[in-house]
Order: C-alpha cells, then structure tokens, then sequence
C-alpha cells in the first residue's frame, strides 16, 4: 500500500474528495421527486397522477368532401320542337331571367291562330243561336254549342301557353355547367337542355360511415370546418342536412354543410375539399376518458384503475386502491369510462400497469423544481 506521504496518493485522494462532494451537491439539488422518497423510515415508488374530469364525448374525423351548389336542376323546353337559339355558353354565370334558348316558334305561332279561329267561330254559333233562343231551336242544341265553346276556349289556352313553353329562362341566378343539346336539335317535351347550379349558397358534402351512427346514434351534432389546401386555412361550416338513407355502395350517409360568409373564391361545383368534423353524442353532455396506461387488469380480465388516497398529514404521500371500472374504445389509445370512480377522484395517470392495489406511493412532480404545471392540470 503507498505511504501516506505519496504526492500521487494524496492527489487521487483529494480527486476523489471533490468528485464525491460534486455528486452528493448534484443529488440534493435535485427536485422533490427525488426528495420526496428520501424518508429514511420509508420507501415510496414515485406516481404519476390525474384527476378524472367530465368532457364533451365527441370524435373527430377528417372526411373527403365535395363542393356542391345549393341546388342543380336539369332545365327543359315543357314544350318539343327544334332548337332555334341557344346563346349561353357552358361555365357561364346569368341572372335570373336570362334567355337560355328558344324553340322555332313558328309551328306554335300557327296553332295559336287555328286555336283563335276555331274560338271565334265557336262564340258565333253560340251567340247566334242564344238569339234565336229555346223557343225556335232545342235547348239541348244551345247547351252543346257552349260546351263547343268552352273546349275551344281552352285549346287556344293552351296554345298560348306551348308558345310561352317554347321559351326558356333561367329561373334563378345560376351557373351553366352543362349544355345537353345543341342549336337546331329536335328536342321533345321535358327533354334536358341545360344543366344549370344555384350558386346562391355553396355547400360541401361527405359521406359518414353508418359505423359512427352505431356508436353516436341517429341524429348527430356536427360541427366542421372545410380545407381546400394542405396547410391552408380553415374556413367554418354550416349543416344543412343529412341523407337519411344509406348509400348501396359502402354504407355510407351524405351530409351537407354550407359556408358562411367566409369561404374561398372561385369554388365550383364537384371540386374537392377536406372536412374535419366534430361529432358529438346528442343528449350526453361529458363523459370521463381515460388513457390506456391508467388502466391495468385484474386476474379475471376485469379493467382497473388505481385510486390515489393521500395521506392526512401529507398530500404528496399517499396509498393506492384499486377499481373496477367498464369501459369502451373511444379512439387511439384513449377509453371511454362508463362506470368507475366518480369525476374529481386523483388516479394513476400512467404506469398503472406495474403498482398494485395498496402500493405506497409519493407524487412524482417531475425532474425539475420549476413550479410547472401538476399532472392533474395537465390532463
């Protein structure tokens, strides 16, 4: 063994001194997590901790959707005949009112002048023979003569009325996606013309799997928000309604939503879009979540949590309890509770897994004594 007279000896001692002083300093410094299980008459496993808080029980999800007008009619001639003018052109904005086409009108111009003359000439006979009247022709003769009357009264009506058919106009102000016959074509009665979008409210549409009406029931809240660029903005949406019936193909329900007064520019009918959408359980006001590393499994099988009973005379110390509770997916890694301890009741928020029923333990606040924020005010 060196003397205690070696300069080496003396200098890997006095090393040795500083190092020790430097770790033990370290060691106290550090925060109360540490400290807290400093009790030389006890040992306590640090725990992380959360206060069980009722909240609104709603999913998000993010859907395709699709940008429709308010409504599309298919416009048509209520009257057949030949295209004679057709002067919009596709993707072109009008006016209520505007002219979309016309028929060749002569045809109905020449049925309304047979129409009239067979109406005058109804009108005569009648009155000729109501001056004459019953005692010199039968009655049942002026009778007939008002019945001829009347049905040529209402053929020139309607002759009239096909000469106001064989114009059409737009009956809103609208946007011509479509023209579905051409100029000269010969078009029959109610025929397609023009495919014409009411612009005067613009909507998204989704569709919802039947999935989360299972889970939510039947009349759901919404509240979304519509993406028309990755990383753009969001602007709000109003709902409009929801297909009650399900789609053959994926089993899915059309929604609608509509913007308000804050939407893009330059939309057009069928581009797409990304929903982000807000589903709330009607009738449930909040309901308790909880992660999955709060929950651990008794030898039955049966979900638990662990309930944190502080110690009297210390709040940072305290014993753990074990609790059944029910409960369902709720998404990621996240459960809902149906049943279990109160709201307001401090459980294990994480690790739950490896303590027991009847472990002591001590608030575990972090390695840092920089009076952030607690587990409980995280959560």
């Amino acid at each position: 063994m060196p003397s205690g007279d070696d300069p080496c000896t003396k200098a890997t001692f006095m090393k040795f001194n500083i190092s020790a002083v430097i770790s033990l300093t370290l060691l106290a410094s550090l925060s109360p997590a540490f400290a807290q299980v400093g009790d030389p008459g006890e040992s306590l496993r640090p725990a992380k901790l959360m206060v069980l808080e009722e909240a609104a029980d709603f999913v998000e999800r993010r859907f395709f959707g699709r940008i429709a007008a308010r409504s599309t009619v298919d416009l048509s001639f209520r009257a057949g005949g030949q295209i004679e003018e057709l002067p919009i052109r596709q993707g072109q904005f009008v006016e209520a009112g505007t002219l979309l086409g016309r028929l060749d009108r002569g045809p109905f111009e020449r049925a309304v002048n047979e129409a009239q003359v067979q109406l005058n000439q109804a009108e005569r006979q009648l009155a000729r023979l109501s001056k004459l009247g019953a005692g010199v022709v039968a009655l049942a003769e002026i009778e007939n003569a008002q019945s001829t009357r009347d049905v040529a009264q209402v053929a020139y009506e309607d002759a009239l009325d096909s000469l106001n058919y064989a114009t059409m106009q737009a009956p809103f102000d609208a946007l011509i996606s479509q023209r579905l016959a051409d100029q000269y074509a010969t078009v029959a009665a109610g025929e397609p013309v023009v495919r014409a979008h009411d612009m005067s409210e613009i909507q998204v549409h989704i569709q919802v799997p039947e999935i989360l009406f299972r889970q939510f029931g039947g009349q759901l809240e919404f509240q979304a928000s519509a993406q028309m660029v990755v990383d753009g903005p969001l602007y709000p949406l109003e709902y409009r309604e929801l297909t009650a019936e399900a789609a053959e193909a994926g089993q899915t329900y059309r929604v609608a939503f509509a913007f308000g007064e804050d939407q893009p520019e330059n939309l057009l009918p069928g581009a797409s879009a990304t929903v982000q959408v807000t589903v709330q359980r009607p009738g449930s006001d909040s309901v308790v979540t909880l992660p999955a590393s709060a929950l651990r499994y008794a030898p039955d099988g049966r979900p638990q949590v662990l309930v944190y009973r502080p110690d009297d005379a210390d709040p940072d110390r305290g014993t753990l309890a074990s609790r059944s509770v029910t409960i369902e997916p709720a998404g990621g890694t996240r459960f809902y509770m149906l049943d279990g301890p109160e709201p307001g009741v401090t459980i294990v928020a994480s690790g739950a897994a490896m303590l027991a029923d009847g472990t002591r333990v001590g608030r575990f606040t972090g390695l840092s004594n920089d009076n952030g924020p607690t587990p409980e005010a995280s959560q």
